[in-house]
């Protein structure tokens, strides 16, 4: 039975670790994969993540009970948006990012394994989609398999030790995503943590769901 975290900030601070790992040194800049909206079972929620994604911006909503939190990692900026709904309060936190610290909170791309030895298994289709099969070793200490997709996506990954995978997407349509999924809608007050600097955010127009 997936696990519920206990508390909106014990989700945050998990999350927010998680961004703070830093992809091996000889990892290359990422490229920009196809713009897409997908849904994605990751171990530990109760419920799909909602991921967008376009160019070099990417964003993760998660829900669970009734809070709603959200983090967008903006690569063209080094920053990553924590936002979290929990009734009427809405706040966004801005931590910054150096260009390795990008691959939170979820791995969507074969190039945040760039790093560790990957081999080559053979094929498979997840979501509907061929993907290939890679053995992998070294990713954060560990190994398992992944199933990436011919434009790059990673689709599924079970690391060794699990029966079933740890992510999986569920569905996933390629199609423009609007700006305003990227940055804070104006009701949310925005703080931004030392060491961000200039970065600026501007508020989007609200989000019709």
């Amino acid at each position: 039975m997936p696990h519920r975290p206990s508390s909106p900030i014990r989700a945050l601070a998990a999350a927010a670790a998680l961004a703070c790992v830093a992809a091996p040194g000889q990892a290359q800049a990422p490229r920009a994969t196809p713009e897409f909206h997908a849904r994605v079972f990751q171990a530990g929620f109760e419920q799909p993540l909602e991921v967008r994604q376009a160019g070099l911006k990417r964003r993760v909503d998660v829900a669970t009970g009734g809070i709603v939190q959200s983090f967008i990692s903006d690569r063209t900026r080094g920053a990553l948006v924590v936002m979290t709904a929990a009734g009427r309060r809405r706040v966004a936190f801005l931590f910054p990012l150096s260009s390795q610290e990008v691959n939170a909170p979820v791995p969507t791309e074969l190039s945040a394994f760039a790093g560790a030895r990957l081999t080559r298994m053979g094929g498979s289709r997840v979501a509907g989609r061929a993907c290939t099969l890679h053995r992998y070793a070294g990713y954060l200490g560990r190994s398992g398999v992944v199933c990436v997709s011919a434009d790059g996506l990673v689709l599924q990954q079970t690391p060794d030790g699990r029966r079933s995978p740890i992510y999986q997407v569920l569905s996933i349509t390629y199609a423009r995503q609007e700006p305003r999924w990227f940055t804070p809608p104006p009701d949310y007050q925005v703080s931004a943590l030392p060491g961000t600097g200039g970065i600026a955010m501007r508020p989007a127009a609200p989000i019709s769901r």
